[in-house]
């Protein structure tokens, strides 16, 4: 019986080690409470920091559309700066806890795949894995910086080309979006290239960039299983994202009857299933890619026959009277 393909051995892992998929599911969503928590705190703060006299409050009750913009004008006039500062540092401080935080989550749940599996990782491994996945989630953090910054500056190209060029609106909207594709499709490369290489880390103990140079080997060598597992993996989150999003406007047709309090519970109840399905696909996915990498020597060894021994010089376990093995012609008959 041949064995278990590295799909099947990514979902295995996750229906025998739900604990896995739990450890993945904490690190994340705790990172994302923190910062819905600290971006509500930063809004509130910075909103109770503006001045409002008695002209803004008799502007914004006129309820006119523009005595309320100059209001508005007035509240926020000369707050861009602080409200800037203040975003920044809060960005890098979620960043720098993000970068800690990942690092820490994924040497763990690594760790506990390759015990499953029953792959022994390099004894370098110790030392030098943290650090490693530091260097990797750092840059994966600068490569969502960057795409961050080419997308505003597509946006400045297309408004360039169109003002110009005299372009429509509809083709420099298409430009845009052309290039956002592209930015796209070049941080989604590069993000996924940086978060595999975290499996070459954990197993081989190597650097951040000797990892980034097996992962593009063990790709270019192994392209199909790749692919393979990439796909069946991305077509049951296709269908769990589209499922997720059926249900939600399905709640949202139904919010006249339901009335706002249970809608809100189950929009944000059908959102955690979601993203509990989608950590659960990572872990496997990763699994799938490790079983590739090592072969997964718990699930796709199988015992092999022994081979004959050989005693002596080398003779006593070959039948000299076997014509077929003699050098001496046969006589004719």
């Amino acid at each position: 019986m041949g064995s278990p393909s590295p799909t099947a051995a990514g979902f295995r892992l996750i229906l025998r080690r739900p604990t896995i998929v739990l450890a993945e599911i904490a690190w994340r969503w705790s990172f994302a409470v923190a910062v819905w928590f600290l971006g509500g705190a930063f809004l509130l703060q910075y909103a109770g920091s503006l001045s409002v006299n008695s002209v803004d409050r008799l502007l914004l009750g006129t309820r006119q559309p523009v005595l309320i913009l100059r209001a508005l004008h007035r509240i926020f006039h000369g707050s861009a700066l602080r409200f800037t500062t203040s975003g920044i540092l809060l960005a890098i401080a979620l960043t720098i806890a993000w970068i800690a935080l990942a690092s820490l989550g994924r040497a763990a749940t690594l760790k506990a795949t390759m015990e499953e599996l029953g792959i022994t990782p390099s004894p370098n491994t110790r030392r030098g894995t943290i650090f490693s996945l530091f260097a990797l989630n750092f840059l994966r953090a600068a490569t969502t910086l960057a795409a961050v910054v080419a997308g505003f500056g597509a946006v400045l190209i297309a408004s360039g080309v169109w003002a110009s060029t005299h372009l429509s609106a509809g083709d420099a909207a298409r430009l845009w979006l052309a290039l956002l594709l592209l930015v796209w499709i070049s941080w989604a490369t590069l993000n996924w290239l940086l978060s595999t290489s975290a499996l070459f880390v954990a197993a081989d103990g190597i650097g951040a960039f000797p990892a980034i140079s097996a992962t593009v080997g063990w790709y270019r060598d192994r392209r199909g299983s790749v692919l393979a597992v990439g796909t069946w993996f991305g077509l049951i989150h296709g269908g769990a994202f589209l499922t997720a999003c059926g249900a939600g406007f399905t709640v949202l047709g139904m919010a006249a009857a339901l009335g706002p309090g249970p809608t809100l519970f189950l929009e944000f109840l059908i959102l955690a299933v979601y993203s509990a399905v989608a950590d659960a696909l990572y872990i496997g996915r990763l699994t799938a890619y490790l079983a590739t990498i090592r072969g997964a020597p718990a699930y796709a060894r199988l015992p092999q026959a022994p081979l004959p021994t050989v005693s002596g010089s080398g003779r006593a376990s070959i039948d000299q009277s076997e014509l077929i093995l003699s050098d001496v012609p046969l006589p004719a008959t």
